[in-house]
């Protein structure tokens, strides 16, 4: 479980195709610094079992096909920069909302539109995931907790 309140950009250092899966090298020496084989790190808000930790500070991890598909990790390649945070512990404080990182699938961002005080972004869902989505409720968008403002059409 996570929060989506970002910690750490990391940066892609390494993507190798591994047939039907990928392996993800991503450096990030904040959520590395306590981790280690089997321990969860949100990657743009898809939960990724660690496999390997490296004293540079990075970390390696599995990506199945399904989840390549259902989210933006297949576009990721080697010098992208992605959000990172560790799983939350029972004692964390929630600054954000519940997050699973278990992703159902991708919109995009129609438009963005800052002010003084905060960002309009509109995201377009596949209708299939809209009745999921609730005025006042949050949504995860590359592992950012949101707020929903309004729903449209």
């Amino acid at each position: 479980m996570f929060t989506g309140i970002v910690e750490e950009l990391g940066e892609v250092v390494g993507k190798e195709d591994l047939g039907d899966a990928a392996r993800l090298v991503i450096r990030g020496p904040i959520v590395t610094s306590d981790a280690g084989h089997g321990d969860s790190i949100s990657v743009n808000g898809v939960c990724l079992t660690v496999v390997d930790v490296s004293a540079d500070g990075s970390f390696s991890a599995d990506v199945m096909d399904e989840t390549l598909n259902r989210s933006s990790l297949r576009g990721v390649g080697v010098g992208a920069r992605v959000n990172l945070e560790r799983a939350a512990a029972l004692s964390s404080r929630l600054g954000g909302h519940i997050v699973q990182g278990h992703v159902d699938g991708t919109g995009h961002v129609v438009s963005r539109t800052p002010s003084e005080h905060w960002t309009v972004v509109r995201i377009a869902l596949p209708a299939a995931l809209s009745r999921y989505v609730v005025q006042k409720g949050s949504i995860t968008v590359d592992g950012v907790s949101l707020t929903v403002s309004g729903l449209g059409h």
